[in-house]
């Protein structure tokens, strides 16, 4: 078994009861309800390392121009770069001394809804996470980019984890981009960010997922709101043979905005579930969520959203929409949306569509002297460009759209 090397390793007392919550659940199944259609049973087949080595390091997005350059190779972090005035990055225990005030507000922060066995494997096996650090006011022109890249030569569980800290009126553009390098082993990529949006600070955050086919990723990141902040995030899942992210908002304070934008292209014996969860627990907020899918060859995706408004939520606006095509028909889409409502004055909706090309869209392109393939990526480009055409950044979103293209011309051999 894959988890029988687990127990002989040895940890301290908090982080070996979060060693043995792993153990009694094991990897999650899928007769556990919010994995019914993403079992890793399969994981128990595996001798994994536990122990990775660092990776050879890897370039930044090209013409992206940064504030600060950071890396995660193999859940090693490293900072390349001097920091920008009023940025400040430490290790997690250093940070809990400086910050005894905001520990204890953390320390009782909402529980983490359907928190799975993956969550206490990290939180069991992490050392000394680190935390990126905003002060009050700082508002950061240009993004930070980390780079999270898993590359190993034997089958490898990494696992990492990050807090971000953005205090009052602080703003910052975070770029998440993961990948797999050249890794040719199968990897368990097991990844964690914790999120702190203090009040009226300002957070766009744009994570791109491209990993190789032997790839299980599973990403957490809970984001907690405090009053009148903003958070733009956007979500591209573009490769990887299993991919599963976990998103959720927590929306402790009034006026706060939740953008939440997401894209999935899996392809070929790939496999990308999103589960996102928007949890408004204050008065006078509003969620806007718009996920979009294409499906290629015979992969699967699964959407499954879920939107809490609790008693107290009074005066809030949530929306959910979830439209997807399939460009083959071996592909297949799993659809979830979910509303539990406990307020009586709210404005709330969600929908999810799946269908396949316009037959009439691609006659009136292929009646103009566009071949089959062009056409096709042409109707596939323009319905996913809504959720792309959102990033401000120009250098990346061109970086988005070039990667989408290259995916979907290759399941169509052109």
């Amino acid at each position: 078994m894959a988890t029988d090397t687990l127990v002989t390793i040895s940890l301290g007392k908090e982080k070996q009861a979060a060693m043995d919550r792993f153990l009694a659940k094991g990897f999650p199944t899928n007769k556990w309800e919010e994995w019914k259609y993403a079992s890793l049973k399969s994981l128990n087949d595996f001798d994994w390392n536990w122990n990775t080595s660092e990776a050879p390091k890897h370039k930044a997005i090209a013409s992206l121009d940064t504030s600060l350059h950071l890396q995660s190779l193999n859940g090693k972090f490293e900072v390349l770069g001097s920091l920008p005035t009023g940025v400040e990055i430490l290790a997690f225990i250093d940070f809990a001394k400086q910050n005894p005030a905001f520990m204890a507000v953390w320390s009782k922060r909402n529980q983490i809804l359907d928190q799975n066995s993956l969550y206490d494997l990290n939180d069991a096996l992490t050392s000394s996470h680190q935390v990126i650090w905003v002060k009050e006011g700082v508002k950061l022109e240009k993004p930070i980019l980390h780079q999270y890249v898993a590359d190993v030569s034997i089958a490898s569980a990494i696992q990492t984890k990050l807090l971000i800290y953005l205090e009052k009126e602080a703003c910052l553009t975070w770029v998440d981009d993961l990948s797999t390098g050249s890794a040719s082993e199968s990897i368990l990529s097991n990844y964690v960010q914790e999120v702190w949006v203090d009040a009226s600070a300002h957070l766009t955050f744009v994570k791109t997922q491209d990993f190789a086919q032997k790839t299980t990723h599973v990403d957490h990141t809970y984001i907690f709101q405090q009053g009148n902040s903003q958070v733009d995030m956007f979500t591209f899942s573009i490769n990887g043979g299993f991919v599963r992210n976990n998103l959720h908002f927590y929306v402790d304070g009034e006026n706060v905005l939740s953008n939440l934008n997401g894209l999935y292209v899996p392809g070929n014996n790939e496999f990308i579930d999103s589960h996102t969860v928007v949890d408004h627990r204050m008065p006078n907020s509003e969620s806007n969520e718009l996920y979009k899918g294409v499906l290629l060859g015979n992969s699967t995706g699964v959407f499954n959203g879920k939107i809490f408004v609790r008693p107290d939520a009074q005066k809030t606006n949530a929306f959910q929409s979830c439209k997807n095509v399939l460009a083959s028909d071996k592909a297949t889409m799993n659809t979830k949306p979910q509303l539990e409502i406990w307020a009586d004055d709210v404005k709330c909706s969600h929908g999810t569509t799946t269908g396949q090309l316009s037959d009439e869209a691609l006659f009136y392109l292929r009646s103009r002297g566009i071949s089959e393939e062009a056409s096709k990526t042409l109707l596939m480009l323009a319905f996913v460009q809504q959720v792309i055409d959102k990033v401000e950044i120009p250098a990346l979103k061109e970086s988005i759209s070039n990667r989408v293209v290259e995916k979907i011309q290759q399941a169509l051999g052109a």
